[in-house]
């Protein structure tokens, strides 16, 4: 019997491509202030929910159906990189949410826009190469992505230190402010749960050496 590793690695590959592209369409939601695209991201959530179901569904028929017990590690793992993905389109949510938000507020020129905007790009590149590494079975690449976990945990600290001292000048704005931070705070774990896909690529890239 056939083991249903590709057609699952095939649906997540899906799902990696519509998750990043819900955050990619969320920063550009923030960075041109359009409120339809941020709504538009918010209906996407439904879609990857269902495609998250969709592995586990398949996930536990090959296992029930008797997977080979080399293939039984991968085919658990897999189902945990799709509610990695599926968390993935939540934060893009979460920012959509924000910047629908952020849009009802006028006159107010949003901070360091480009800097979040480059933070974000940074997180899908993270997601593209994890789920590359995770396709291809690249051990290689997947610990070098893991090297770079520390790089989005310092830019979230550097840019929620600096809105605090902005709250502090600007009281006025305090509600724009937290909307920035929620969103920089959900940039930084994207990148945390494409952190867990390498890592779960380093897994089962792993695994199948060894067998």
């Amino acid at each position: 019997m056939k083991t249903g590793l590709p057609e699952i690695k095939g649906k997540l590959q899906v799902m990696a491509t519509l998750a990043e592209d819900m955050v990619a369409r969320s920063v550009k939601a923030l960075l041109e202030g359009d409120t339809t695209l941020a709504h538009q991201v918010c209906a996407d959530d439904d879609q990857l929910d269902r495609m998250e179901a969709e592995v586990d569904e398949l996930a536990v028929q090959i296992l029930a159906a008797g997977a080979a017990p080399k293939d039984l590690r991968a085919i658990t793992i897999s189902m945990k990189i799709s509610n990695d993905l599926e968390r993935i389109g939540d934060e893009a949510g979460t920012i959509a949410k924000s910047v629908i938000h952020l849009n009802k507020q006028s006159n107010w020129k949003v901070p360091f826009r480009e800097e979040i905007v480059a933070m974000g790009e940074k997180a899908c590149l993270l997601l593209r190469e994890a789920i590359q590494a995770y396709s291809e079975n690249d051990c290689g690449k997947a610990q070098q992505l893991i090297s770079q976990d520390d790089q989005m945990d310092a830019l979230n600290i550097f840019y929620q230190k600096e809105l605090v001292g902005m709250m502090q000048n600007d009281p006025e704005s305090i509600a724009g402010y937290l909307d920035l931070g929620v969103i920089v705070k959900r940039l930084e774990r994207v990148a945390d749960h494409a952190i867990n896909v390498a890592e779960d690529a380093l897994l089962i890239g792993k695994s199948a050496k060894s067998t």
